[in-house]
């Protein structure tokens, strides 16, 4: 596969492109192995540049996979604001919030990691744009959830959101073990740890939304 020839971009839209080819190698290494292999010097060679070349767009490989993930997440939150035009059942709306996250795997693992590793090593300047990115994103949808389910308020309708990415810190790893605890979970001593993230973040979600909605949580 040819690479893109990465002579150093001067305009603001040839940098963009540069930006967008680097980012378009990470995604592409995450779909072909695991995180620990999508490292700076292997984003490098498949965009097609060097390692000393990516400093020039991002400040490191946190940020990049950070810069992956609010894409992801704009991208997603675009998707469930088609999916909660009007007020539906609360089992319905949380299918629909744990569903949408769920088709998306490598958006739930960067969340998995964003506290852990993927905010550090990036500055305070870039993390506050990436934050406010994060925040358009998640009160986008804050906002289709108090559509779907108007009991409840603006407010509890952004903590449901957050809420939601706590989920998916705390299941996703969980869910998706390595190849030695794959095959211990196939014993069934073991079997009540082996735990699909879908039915796991809808159960979770579903239970979430209804104690919000509740009257005593008004």
């Amino acid at each position: 596969m040819s690479k893109p020839d990465f002579i150093r971009a001067r305009t603001p839209e040839a940098k963009a492109k540069r930006r967008a080819a680097i980012l378009a190698a990470a995604r592409a290494l995450l779909a072909q192995g695991e995180l620990e292999t999508t490292t700076l010097s292997a984003i490098a060679t498949e965009a097609g540049t060097t390692k000393s070349n990516i400093y020039r767009y991002f400040e490191s490989r946190e940020e990049i996979l950070m810069r992956v993930l609010t894409e992801d997440l704009r991208h997603t939150s675009a998707a469930l604001t088609q999916a909660l035009t009007k007020p539906r059942p609360l089992p319905e709306v949380a299918l629909a919030l744990a569903s949408g996250l769920a088709a998306n795997p490598r958006l739930c693992l960067l969340i998995s990691i964003t506290a852990s590793t993927l905010e550090h090593n990036i500055s305070t300047d870039t993390l506050r744009e990436i934050k406010r990115d994060l925040v358009t994103s998640l009160e986008t949808t804050a906002k289709a959830l108090h559509t779907a389910i108007p009991a409840l308020s603006a407010d509890q309708s952004k903590n449901a959101v957050q809420f939601l990415w706590t989920l998916t810190i705390g299941l996703w790893p969980h869910s998706t073990p390595g190849p030695a605890l794959s095959t211990l979970y196939q014993e069934p001593e073991f079997s009540r740890f082996k735990q699909d993230f879908r039915t796991a973040l809808v159960f979770a979600t579903e239970t979430m939304l209804k104690g919000l909605s509740r009257p005593s949580a008004q």
